[in-house]
This record gives C-alpha cells, structure tokens and sequence, in this order.
C-alpha cells in the first residue's frame, strides 16, 4: 500500500508535464503550418492584408461554444503574432503588440538564430495561473529567415483536463490503497487466529491436558500442527514403552 501511494504520487506529479508537452507539440505544427503559408505576405510586406490572418482575427471574435472531453470550450483561445526580422511585431491577432519590440523574448530572440524558440511566461506577475506558453516558427525566404510567427495559448485552458486527470488517479488509488489495507488486513487476521489456535494447543499439551489438533486447513501452519501432533503421538509412544520396561524390569527383581 505505501509504495502504491508513492506510485500514485509520482502519476499526479506526471499528468501536469504530459498534457502541456502534448499542447506544446500541438503548437509546433500549428506555428510551422501558418508560418509557411503566410511567408510570401512577410516577404511583400502586406501581412496586414492577409486573408489568413484576417479570418484568424475573425475566429477570435466567434464563440465557440463546444465540448471537448466533456468540458465546454467557449472560445478560440490561440494568439498569434509575426515579427520581422529584427524582431519587431508586424502582426498581432489581439491588435495589441503591433510595433512593439519582442527581439528580447525567447521565443524570437532563439527563433531568429535558427533554433527553436519556446517560453512559458506569466500574463500576470506573480500568478503562476496563468502563465500562456508561446511557441515559435521561422518565417523563412528560401534559406533566409525574414521573421517569427508565434502561437500562444494559456496553459489555464488545459489546466481542468489536468485537474479532472488527477482526481480520476487520486480516485482509483485510494480505492486500491483501501483494498490492499483490506487484503492485508484479513492476511494478518487469519496468520493470528490460525496461531493462536496452535498456541492453545500447544499449551494443553505441555500442560498434560487431553487436546485436540484444530483444523488449520492445508497450508504452513496447518503443516506444522500436524508435525507437533504426529510428534506428540511419537513422545508419548515412547515414553509408554519406557514406563513398560522400567515396571518389567522392576518386577523382575
């Protein structure tokens, strides 16, 4: 039971990082995919006047209204945002970063050098809550990369899977916690009643009291109280003969 509950312990502590690696892995191809059809507008300058874009926008302002495992998702919850090669905000899907300098942020700052650029960073300060993960992709010009397109969701919108994945494993290990505590229960019930029964009868047999074997079924300690009872009938056998030969050997003299 206690190492099931330390197994359980380490399940909790796992569904948290498995669910956001699987949101993050959804990110990057959804970074990649729209980072290679919007590449020509970045590269003409008219990112504003993407039908892509201009659809995302119009996604955001739609509510949604559907169930997902059965829980309900009110809205698109995706931002995203472009930036130029230095790392300048082209594109914003909110409309709130447009020319701002995100050059310093990982998720450009890395992409920018051809690596893979990620950050998990708090929307508030000191909340860890609601911190949203931003995944990047390269927006690229043949070889040459000419900006960063970033997807960002928060990590709030998959905390209630985690919450409800949690509860489902706190439930089921409690319940098997409570029928190993059951089953070890009644092993340690049935180990003491089964000796204490061979006890007493090891203690009428030493005290010369007439005593029966209790039945202790086919198992070790019925084993033993058959080995003392065949035992017994041997000791008392042969002290029966040597009580015979000492009143022969008396009448004798």
């Amino acid at each position: 039971g206690l190492a099931g509950w330390f197994l359980l312990a380490v399940f909790m502590q796992e569904v948290k990082p498995g669910v956001r690696a699987t949101q993050e892995d959804a990110l990057v191809d959804t970074a990649y995919l729209l980072a290679a059809l919007v590449a020509e507008e970045v590269k003409a300058g008219k990112i504003d006047d993407s039908a892509l874009m201009a659809r995302i926008r119009g996604v955001r302002e739609t509510p949604l209204n559907v169930r997902v495992a059965g829980l309900n998702k009110p809205d698109f919850r995706y931002r995203i945002y472009i930036t130029d090669a230095r790392g300048i905000v082209i594109f914003d899907s909110t409309g709130k970063a447009v020319g701002e300098d995100y050059s310093r942020w990982n998720d450009v700052y890395l992409t920018l050098r051809g690596k893979y650029g990620a950050r998990s960073t708090r929307a508030i300060y000191g909340d860890d809550s609601s911190t949203v993960m931003h995944v990047a992709a390269p927006v690229r010009d043949g070889a040459r990369i000419i900006g960063v397109l970033t997807v960002a969701k928060p990590n709030s919108v998959v905390q209630p899977f985690v919450e409800r994945s949690q509860r489902v494993i706190l439930t089921q290990g409690v319940v098997l916690l409570v029928l190993s505590l059951l089953i070890g229960a009644a092993f340690a019930w049935w180990l003491s009643h089964s000796l204490r029964q061979l006890l007493h009868y090891i203690s009428d047999v030493e005290a010369g009291r007439k005593a029966s074997l209790p039945a202790l079924g086919k198992n070790e300690i019925g084993t033993l109280g058959r080995a003392l009872e065949a035992m017994r009938h041997k000791l008392e056998g042969k002290e029966y003969v040597e009580e015979l030969m000492h009143t022969m050997a008396h009448e004798l003299k």
